[in-house]
């Protein structure tokens, strides 16, 4: 099923996996959406697989509404997506994919679905194919145990709303060779990232083990009655999320004076929560069905209406740090 006829070789369009590479994307749930449009948004030729029909016909929609959106809020040059339909092509199996130089997996967290889907990829594939996974936890190196070609796997972590966002964290495995690092290196700064590129494969990878091990404090101050949710949340947003965007910890130590952190850390860290189990608060929320803004059910109350608007500031907001992220673009240097 197309939107429209093939697109034709991308051939003289710089830049991107690979000359005359198209890019397949295999799941279209939000994330695999947003991938498709940054792709689409910077000039790519994109070739998409999803199981479910109904989801096929809802993708062609969200994509034009996403790309009219980026153009609009002058992320991307309205020339850029004019011809986004006859770049775009839907089809109905992973066997289709096999004109593709790059290839981006975006399926839930489940193993033994990812391998499968790797080993159809194997099958149609040529050999110098890069296949991507968007996996947020899964080791790299478990993804390519059983792989013909595991040197041509990676992990390509890209953020939500990734047509937004400047991040994107690629990860190599054990045995990922250094022609697809640069490949998918190439990739993401084509689509406008700003790419971590980490040396070693760890679960989790790089933010999202920062991430958690700030969940998990934020879950072990309100279940010891220190403060509320509400109150855990106004906290983050007016310290944390104020320099966050201009520096990380280490470059924000640097600016405030590295000794005090020393001396902090040494009453600080024995008192911090080290704990190995889901908390009981989040166990309790799963239970009764909690999905947050999705179903209106979360930390926080909601109407539909509420969690709509809700969804909406984040895009507005997500929008706006873009900017700030683009006004400081990260300075490695002096």
């Amino acid at each position: 099923m197309s939107v429209a006829k093939r697109a034709g070789p991308s051939s003289k369009r710089t830049g991107g996996p690979a000359r005359g590479d198209r890019v397949g994307v295999i799941g279209l749930g939000l994330m695999g959406r947003g991938i498709v449009s940054s792709l689409l948004s910077h000039g790519l030729d994109v070739v998409a697989y999803t199981r479910s029909a109904a989801t096929r016909k809802e993708s062609i929609a969200h994509v034009g509404r996403t790309l009219r959106e980026l153009a609009q809020r002058r992320i991307v040059p309205r020339t850029r997506v004019r011809d986004w339909k006859t770049r775009f092509q839907l089809v109905e199996s992973i066997g289709e994919l096999s004109a593709c130089g790059f290839v981006i997996e975006t399926v839930k967290e489940d193993l033994a679905l990812k391998r499968s889907i790797y080993g159809e990829l194997e099958r149609c594939l040529r050999t110098d194919a890069v296949i991507a996974s968007n996996t947020s936890s899964i080791p790299i190196s478990v993804l390519q145990a059983g792989l013909k070609r595991p040197a041509r796997l990676v992990g390509m972590h890209w953020g939500e709303p990734a047509q937004i966002m400047r991040y994107l964290e690629i990860i190599p495995g054990r045995r990922t060779s250094p022609a697809t690092l640069r490949r998918t290196l190439e990739l993401g700064v084509r689509c406008g990232k700003e790419p971590t590129v980490l040396r070693e494969d760890v679960r989790g990878f790089l933010s999202n083990r920062m991430m958690y091990a700030m969940i998990r404090e934020a879950f072990h101050l309100v279940e010891s009655g220190v403060a509320d949710i509400e109150t855990v949340d106004r906290s983050f947003r007016n310290d944390i999320g104020w320099w966050a965007l201009l520096a990380g910890p280490f470059r924000w130590m640097d600016l405030t004076g590295i000794p005090a952190y020393a001396l902090v850390m040494e009453e600080l860290l024995p008192k911090l929560s080290t704990s190995k189990k889901v908390p009981a608060l989040m166990r309790a929320k799963v239970a009764a069905g909690a999905r947050g803004t999705a179903n209106a059910k979360g930390f926080y109350r909601y109407s539909p209406e509420s969690a709509r608007r809700w969804e909406k500031k984040w895009i507005d907001f997500t929008y706006d740090m873009r900017r700030l992220a683009d006004k400081y673009a990260a300075d490695h240097g002096e």
